[in-house]
């Protein structure tokens, strides 16, 4: 928009916004975002409930992302901004700090979930929407995408 000296009003909005013009004129805004599985809040209470010891969220969305994600799941940690060899490390770090006898599983469903899938002791992909090689890399593929299936 600055390139084309179009007026635009900035968005609020959490996501990617898109800016659209007609004939050198702004249109108005596009907001697009992932959604939160319905059954995700859930999820997350029942593995507290059954001894997970700590939920993380390891993104490459921008941070407002995690301010809006992280306390409606009521995850205990959140990393933003982050590019694939930037969730690696951070689940290299994640399986340092862990019990000798505990578990990380990683839970995703994008190309960029590809190496942390792989590196974690438990892959899980969400199959149903997610891509393919994410599916290749998990050890367990949800199929119906709801991440209430887990029974750790």
């Amino acid at each position: 928009m600055e390139r084309e000296q179009i007026r635009c009003q900035p968005s609020g909005a959490v996501g990617t916004v898109i800016y659209p013009a007609c004939d050198g004129t702004y249109s108005g805004s596009i907001v697009i975002e992932d959604e939160i599985k319905q059954d995700a809040p859930s999820a997350i209470r029942q593995l507290k409930s059954s001894g997970i010891q700590k939920t993380v969220m390891l993104t490459g969305d921008a941070d407002a992302v995690r301010q809006k994600v992280s306390g409606r799941l009521g995850l205990d940690q959140a990393y933003t901004e982050l590019l694939p060899a930037d969730k690696v490390d951070r689940v290299k770090a994640l399986l340092r700090e862990k019990a000798e006898n505990g578990k990380l599983v990683f839970v995703g469903d994008g190309i960029n979930d590809v190496p942390v899938l792989a590196r974690a002791d438990v892959g899980i992909a969400m199959g149903g929407l997610g891509s393919d090689a994410a599916i290749e890399a998990a050890d367990v593929v949800l199929m119906t995408d709801e991440p209430s299936k887990m029974q750790l």
